[in-house]
């Protein structure tokens, strides 16, 4: 004589299906943020975090990151043409609310404040030069910049930093 056995366990499958629900949208929600860190939405590098402004081809174009984080250091790649000997760029004052110049390359020979923006004097052999702005950011939320060359055009860029 065999007796059937069984497990005593109360069952609730609507729990249980709702369970399913909310794991499915948790990874779900893990995907979504592997591939926005994968793409650079996170400020940390990627495809998607880097941007140019300016046209190619004119005298200024600015190389730049989209999405950065408070605290962290970013470039800026200033490439302008300008006339050999003495190349004049600034930066505008309001950039300097949100963040603070770690360095300037090559360095400036001289730096003044003129007009409500900070101007950079540099020497060059070239009429092509290639300025490399390493700032740090201190504030979170949308930054506003404005680069440009004194007497020539100027770009504005758009930065989101983040945490």
């Amino acid at each position: 004589m065999s007796t059937k056995r069984s497990l005593e366990i109360d069952e609730d499958i609507p729990f249980q299906k709702r369970e399913w629900f909310y794991q499915r949208i948790g990874i779900g929600l893990l995907f979504v943020f592997v591939l926005a860190a994968l793409l650079g939405f996170t400020g940390m590098g990627g495809p998607m975090s880097r941007a140019e402004a300016g046209e190619p081809g004119s005298s200024l174009r600015i190389e730049y990151e989209r999405v950065v984080r408070r605290g962290s250091l970013s470039t800026v790649t200033l490439h302008l043409q300008a006339r050999p000997g003495g190349v004049r760029f600034w930066v505008g004052a309001l950039y300097f609310d949100d963040v603070r110049i770690e360095s300037v390359a090559p360095a400036p020979d001289l730096v003044s404040v003129e007009n409500g923006r900070h101007v950079y004097v540099l020497r060059s052999g070239s009429a092509d030069v290639t300025v490399v702005v390493r700032v740090e950011h201190q504030t979170v939320g949308r930054l506003h910049g404005e680069m440009g060359i004194v007497g020539g055009p100027s770009v504005r860029f758009n930065q989101l930093a983040l945490f």
